[in-house]
């Protein structure tokens, strides 16, 4: 009688691994590169990074000179060692880096005033967007475009 019991726990056993290893296998973002994009702490743009989703713009029309735009970039569950943010024109030139020192924690976000980046679109009447890079990923990726006071600003509202 004991082997019978002992071959139904088995089977219930294999039949709920089973189960879970479809459940898991469904989760398409498990583990994946995703950032996030603050204006003054509060939440404009969250995106994983391997999402169909194409590249969002975010829009800086109304921003004011002395705002904070935040970048809190999650790889694989990880900070970023060596990390950097650009800004970058359509053509690819970068007109603005700014590095960051190594962190131990994903709360650790990184930081640049609004007024520098508006500094950029004044000088430029180009389409600017957001990359982000670090020792892993060092060819670097785009987050976002960047609006600021264009027709395209007033569309991605």
């Amino acid at each position: 009688m004991l082997p019978i019991i002992s071959h139904r726990i088995a089977a219930k056993t294999l039949a709920l691994l089973a189960v879970c290893a479809t459940l898991v296998s469904f989760s398409t973002f498990r583990g994946a590169h995703s950032f996030r994009i603050y204006l003054n702490d509060k939440l404009i743009l969250e995106q994983y990074v391997g999402a169909k989703e194409g590249i969002k713009t975010f829009d800086l029309s109304n921003a004011n000179y002395n705002d904070k735009l935040s970048v809190y970039y999650n790889e694989c569950g990880q900070v970023g060692k060596g990390r950097t943010i650009a800004i970058k024109d359509e053509n690819n030139k970068t007109l603005k880096e700014w590095h960051y020192a190594d962190a131990t924690s994903l709360t650790s976000g990184m930081s640049c005033k609004v007024g520098e980046i508006l500094d950029l679109q004044k000088n430029r009447n180009a389409k600017l967007q957001l990359y982000y890079s670090s020792k892993i990923m060092p060819e670097g990726k785009v987050l976002a475009s960047i609006a600021v006071g264009s027709k395209e600003s007033k569309a991605s509202r």
